[in-house]
């Protein structure tokens, strides 16, 4: 009777293990990849009185070669170019790799928020006070 005993408890402990492996797999595989770019972007440095306009938002994309994209626009009193040298001056060389800050109305060929079809934005707001962090990493090959 104890070597069913002993049996029952190996078979449980390896189908335990089993499932943590399969439910870690499936995690990885679906939100794995976008935790590098949300720690990246939402633990920089910004200087005071930004505040955030548009959430991050991450994508995976195909579009001229596999890359994960990924942006934020945040909204400074200072304006771009004082952000911008903020940003750059208060945070590591390793912190902002794969990282760009650029204005939000500059053009990019893989965009996620794009003044130019934000037309309520163009009406109503300053668009040089307005920065958006890119993030945009090449996968594969």
């Amino acid at each position: 009777m104890r070597e069913t005993v002993h049996k029952k408890v190996r078979y449980q402990r390896r189908y335990a293990i089993c499932v943590i492996i399969v439910v870690t797999c499936v995690l990885a595989g679906s939100i794995g990849w976008k935790i590098p770019v949300f720690w990246k972007i939402e633990t920089l440095k910004l200087p005071d009185g930004c505040e955030t306009v548009y959430p991050l938002k991450v994508e995976m994309s195909d579009v001229h070669w596999w890359h994960i994209s990924g942006e934020k626009v945040i909204a400074c009193d200072a304006g771009y170019d004082a952000a911008k040298a903020y940003i750059e001056s208060h945070n590591s060389i390793v912190k902002l790799h794969h990282l760009s800050i650029c204005g939000y109305g500059s053009m990019s060929c893989d965009y996620i928020y794009d003044s130019e079809y934000d037309e309520y934005f163009e009406e109503h707001y300053n668009p040089d006070e307005y920065v958006k962090i890119v993030y945009e990493r090449k996968i594969g090959w």
